[in-house]
């Protein structure tokens, strides 16, 4: 672009530049004493330029592609050392952009980052696909192998997905016509999608990356997508995508590590923010976990779960921190997933002061049965069997969902360590079920379901349960049942004078369960027997 299509203060600039492409930010004045040694000196020890992609020849109107103008300033950019690509206001259409290192590039406050969506504009790479290695569409910003990279500012980054979930579903048919179910193999000739679909934003093996303020939109996939990196800042970033688009994950840490997300609002089609580190255990493979995540003071609207992690978690995932979040509307509030053949541990997660609104399936559900259906098979344990322990949950509340919580392990690999107190149930069809656990806590909960009882336990092995209310049960209902339980203490519980006893003890397989200090009505029993269970195993103590 020549001088004289710059109007005002860009012109001013360019010529004050003196035929530089780049202007150092730490003193303007510096460029009109480049001749100066100190000055030259000065300018070319100084790496914070900015960029401005329309000096590259971008135009901004939505139709034109961008993206080698785009391109270059990343280049021009990184030859320099490092420093500031702008973009202005305005629409600007762009295949897959590949990032560099030292890169920030801010999005002013009315620029729209466009993602094409010509099918043929994407080249491939090797990337990874729900878990899976393999060749994939580029994303529209992309980076591999880079240091310090942030993304900022007030503009818009818009996928344009619509014409992507269409060739998905699409393919998908086609994949079930021709019987291939799962991720594998490849799609099939004839498909809509040859490859698996691009991410909005995805960084390879990177190291210190800041996304900060943007909106994200109608990603064609996942939205933001870290793999194998180190030290990633999300913040204050808005994401979103219809409530029916596919896969269109808002943040999905995979394999990474020293990851903070915050100050966000997410709404999409699948899970808002979830934690992963690979689809499957593969023997001889080195696989990496996500470890030492944080998510605090965001707010989750449609999508599958709020906060999840998994289903692959075959690298493992471990030190997650989930505090001060709000959902309303997701499937789910809090899911933890897995399942067998996924493999690896999956331990120390917190989460605290979280608020669960309108959600459409259950509100906290750490579950091991992702896949398959049979819970009562016992299948010998292996490598590929996943374990989840030291798992705790405070200060809960549920405002409406037809499942309370769901805590649900494997036959041969039951969840150990978890703990859930301080918790407070409203408005739900289904209370708390708990199965396939070893050393677990449940203290000062209060569950107001409509059917069923409250707290059911089954399978369960060291568990104490403490200061378990109900205000609203189901007329008859006991408030607690058991199946199959050992070495279990129930102590400061209550229940109503509508309840049937406070405790169910059914069928066979308990021992070893403590009653103590317990409030119950005057006619209500303490506890009842049903299934042919033994009375025996029942202690009242005072």
């Amino acid at each position: 672009m020549s001088t004289k299509q710059l109007p005002g203060r860009r012109k001013f600039a360019r010529d004050l530049a003196v035929g530089l492409t780049a202007v150092p930010v730490s003193g303007m004045a510096q460029a009109i004493f480049a001749s100066s040694p100190s000055a030259e000196t000065s300018r070319q020890s100084d790496h914070s330029y900015i960029f401005d992609i329309r000096d590259f020849g971008a135009i901004p109107d939505g139709k034109t592609l961008a993206t080698k103008s785009i391109q270059a300033a990343f280049d021009r950019c990184h030859e320099a050392g490092g420093g500031k690509v702008v973009i202005p206001p305005g629409r600007y259409l762009s295949a897959p952009l590949f990032l560099r290192s030292n890169l920030e590039l801010e999005l002013l406050p009315g620029a729209y980052l466009l993602g094409s969506t010509n099918f043929d504009d994407y080249p491939t790479i090797q990337g990874r696909w729900e878990g899976l290695d393999r060749t994939i569409f580029a994303s529209l910003l992309t980076g591999q192998d880079l240091e310090n990279v942030t993304i900022s500012g007030r503009g818009t980054i818009d996928g344009q997905g619509q014409d992507w979930w269409k060739a998905h579903r699409e393919t998908q048919a086609l994949r079930r016509k021709l019987g291939l179910e799962g991720r594998e193999p490849e799609n099939p000739p004839g498909s809509p999608l040859k490859w698996p679909r691009p991410r909005l934003i995805n960084c390879y093996r990177c190291k210190n990356v800041h996304i900060s303020g943007i909106t994200i939109l109608n990603s064609p996939s996942w939205q933001v997508h870290p793999v194998l990196c180190e030290e990633i800042c999300i913040d204050g970033v808005t994401i979103w995508a219809p409530g029916d688009s596919p896969n269109t994950d808002g943040i999905d840490p995979d394999s990474c590590k020293l990851v903070r997300i915050s100050n966000c609002y997410i709404s999409t089609g699948d899970d808002c923010v979830v934690i992963k580190s690979g689809y499957k255990y593969q023997p001889g493979v080195n696989q990496i976990p996500s470890e030492d995540i944080t998510v605090t003071n965001c707010i989750f609207g449609t999508g599958h779960a709020g906060v999840a992690i998994g289903s692959e978690t075959s690298g493992g995932v471990r030190n997650v921190a989930v505090s001060n979040c709000v959902c309303n509307g997701t499937r789910r509030g809090l899911y933890i997933k897995s399942a067998r053949g996924r493999g690896n541990i999956v331990e120390n997660f917190r989460a605290s002061n979280v608020v669960l609104k309108n959600i459409l399936d259950t509100a906290v559900h750490v579950g091991m049965f992702y896949t398959g259906s049979d819970r009562t098979a016992r299948v010998e344990k292996n490598e590929a069997t996943p374990t989840f322990r030291n798992f705790h949950f405070s200060g809960i509340i549920v405002e409406g969902a037809p499942h309370a919580v769901i805590v649900e392990g494997l036959p041969e690999s039951p969840i150990r360590e978890f703990s859930l107190e301080n918790v407070t149930v409203n408005g739900v069809k289904a209370g708390l079920t708990c199965s396939n656990t070893q050393q677990a806590r449940f203290e000062r909960l209060t569950v107001n379901s409509e059917s069923g009882p409250s707290f059911s336990f089954s399978d369960v092995r060291d568990l104490d349960v403490s200061q378990l209310r109900t205000a609203k049960a189901a007329p008859e209902e006991v408030v607690i049942r058991m199946e199959r339980v050992e070495n279990v203490s129930v102590t400061s519980c209550a229940a109503l004078e509508s309840s049937r006893a406070l405790l169910e003890v059914h069928g066979g397989g308990s021992r070893d369960v403590v009653l103590a200090l317990n409030r119950v009505p005057k006619g209500v029993p303490e506890a009842v027997f049903a299934g042919g269970a033994d009375t025996s195993v029942v202690e009242k103590r005072a």
